[in-house]
C-alpha cells in the first residue's frame, strides 16, 4: 500500500508535467501507465490483507473503514488509469 501511495504521487507529478509540456497526442500515456501500476499495488496490498484475515478458523474478523476505503481506491484508480489512456487518443 505504501508503494501505491508513492506511485500515486508520481502519477500526479507526471500528469502535471505532461499537461503543460507535451503536445496533445502524447499526453496522459505515462501518467495513465503509472496510475495502473498504482492500481496493481493496491490490488496486491488489499488482497494480501484479505487473505490474511479470511475466515479460516471460524472466528469473525471485523474489517474497518480503511479496508473498505482501500477497495474503493482500487476501483477508482483503475477507472482513472483507463480514462487517462482513453483521453490520450483524443
Amino acid at each position: 500500500m505504501i508503494l501505491s501511495i508513492i506511485f500515486c504521487v508520481i502519477a500526479l507529478l507526471v500528469f502535471v508535467f505532461q499537461l503543460f509540456t507535451m503536445e496533445k497526442g502524447n499526453r496522459f500515456f505515462l501518467s495513465g501507465a503509472t496510475t495502473l501500476v498504482c492500481w496493481l499495488c493496491i490490488l496486491v496490498g488489499v488482497s494480501i490483507y484479505t487473505s490474511h484475515y479470511a475466515n479460516r478458523d471460524g472466528t469473525q474478523y471485523h474489517h474497518g473503514y480503511s479496508y473498505i476505503l482501500g477497495w474503493i481506491c482500487f476501483c477508482f484508480s483503475f477507472i482513472i488509469g483507463v480514462l487517462y489512456l482513453v483521453l490520450r487518443k483524443k
